[in-house]
């Protein structure tokens, strides 16, 4: 396939055009200006652009203590209908996954079908996904994220 060096290097390239097309987005919910390091201001919660092997965009629950990451999962099933409107399609709950480093996750998630990162031909159509699903995203978090936030208080 690619080596790590081509992987890395395919990756700063696709990431700086990622960057340039959100740059003329502000965020709702107040990630931050890096939409790529979005920040959703709760400890645990991490919204992130997936890339290998499915092209996606995933709220990763990310919480040490499978309690706490059960309540907060439990939450955004509460908001599940509200999230799948904003994503304009069906979202997918995983309660248990686990990261390529064996960290236990809850996993809810949208998916670019047929999509296949490393494919510089597709990028316009990746970005054109992750910018609507994050405007998305962050149009669903400027609304709910106030009650899911209260919950890490």
């Amino acid at each position: 396939m690619f080596s790590r060096e081509e992987k890395k290097d395919l990756n700063t390239s696709f990431f700086q055009l990622f960057t340039q097309r959100m740059s003329r987005h502000k965020s709702l919910g107040g990630g931050g200006s890096r939409w790529e390091s979005y920040s959703t201001g709760v400890r645990g919660i991490f919204f992130r652009l997936l890339t290998f092997p499915a092209v996606g965009l995933a709220i990763d629950l990310q919480f040490k203590d499978e309690e706490i990451r059960a309540l907060f999962y439990d939450q955004f099933e509460e908001f599940k209908a509200m999230l799948s409107r904003h994503m304009g399609e069906e979202v997918i709950y995983e309660p248990r996954t686990m990261l390529d480093s064996g960290v236990p996750i809850s996993r809810i998630w949208v998916k670019l079908e047929g999509a296949h990162f490393y494919d510089q031909e597709q990028w316009p159509a990746i970005i054109d996904f992750y910018e609507v699903k994050l405007l998305a995203l962050d149009e669903f978090w400027a609304l709910g994220g106030e009650v899911i936030k209260g919950l890490a208080r």
